[in-house]
C-alpha cells in the first residue's frame, strides 16, 4: 500500500513539473505583436533536356555527284538542357544508299560518308566522329554516339546547354574512289535520326 501511494505521489510530482515547462513553450500573443515562424520547405527538380524550340536539327541535303567531288554539309541545332545531356544517331541505311543493287560483279550501291556530332554547352563542349556504317542500328562495332540516346548511350555533354548556337550535325566524304563502282542513280540517300536524353 505504501508503495502504491508513494508511486501516485511521484505521478503527481512529475505531473506538476512538466506544467511550469509547457507553460514556457506557449506564449500570448496581443494585438500587434508578432513571433517569427520557421517552416521549413523543400522541393526537388529533374533533370530535363531536349532541343530548344524552332532548334532541333532538320533539313535535307542534296550532296551532288559524289564520285566526282568531296561534299559536306552542317545542320545546326540548339539544346536546352539543365543538366548533363547525351545526344545520339542512328543511320537508316549506313551510307548514301540507291534503291537499285549493284548486280554486276565490281558494282555497289552504297557509298561510305562521315557523320561528326558536335555539342557546344555553356561551360563545355563534346565532339566526336563515326562513319555512317556504324550508326546503323544493327551495325558491330561501337561508336560513341550510336543511338537512340539514353542515360549511358548516345555522346556526353558534361554540363547543362542553354541557347548556345555551335552545335551542328556535320556529314561529309571524300569523292567516292571505291572499293567498286557505283550504280547509277540520282537516288542515293540515307536518313538520319537524332535522340537526346538528360544524363546526369
Amino acid at each position: 500500500m505504501l508503495r502504491s501511494i508513494l508511486a501516485t505521489i511521484g505521478m503527481l510530482a512529475a505531473a506538476l513539473a512538466a506544467t511550469p515547462a509547457a507553460a514556457q513553450l506557449s506564449q500570448t500573443i496581443y494585438e500587434g505583436q508578432s513571433i517569427p515562424l520557421t517552416i521549413p520547405v523543400t522541393a526537388s527538380v529533374g533533370g530535363r533536356c531536349q532541343f530548344a524550340t524552332n532548334g532541333a536539327p532538320s533539313g535535307t541535303w542534296d550532296a551532288g555527284f559524289i564520285d566526282e567531288a568531296a561534299w559536306q554539309h552542317d545542320f545546326g541545332f540548339t539544346l536546352e538542357c539543365n543538366t548533363a545531356a547525351r545526344v545520339a544517331v542512328v543511320s537508316l541505311n549506313g551510307g548514301l544508299k540507291a534503291p537499285v543493287g549493284g548486280s554486276d560483279p565490281g558494282y555497289v550501291n552504297l557509298a561510305p560518308y562521315t557523320v561528326t556530332l558536335n555539342l557546344d554547352g555553356n561551360t563545355t563542349t563534346a565532339s566526336d566522329f563515326c562513319a555512317a556504317a556504324a550508326l546503323k542500328a544493327s551495325a558491330p562495332g561501337t561508336c560513341a554516339f550510336r543511338g537512340p540516346a539514353s542515360t549511358t548511350a548516345g555522346l556526353r555533354l558534361a554540363g547543362p546547354s542553354q541557347n548556345q548556337t555551335d552545335s551542328y550535325l556535320r556529314v561529309s566524304a571524300p569523292a567516292f574512289a571505291g572499293p567498286g563502282t557505283l550504280v547509277a542513280s540520282t537516288a542515293y540517300a540515307d536518313t538520319l535520326t537524332i535522340t537526346i536524353a538528360a544524363a546526369p
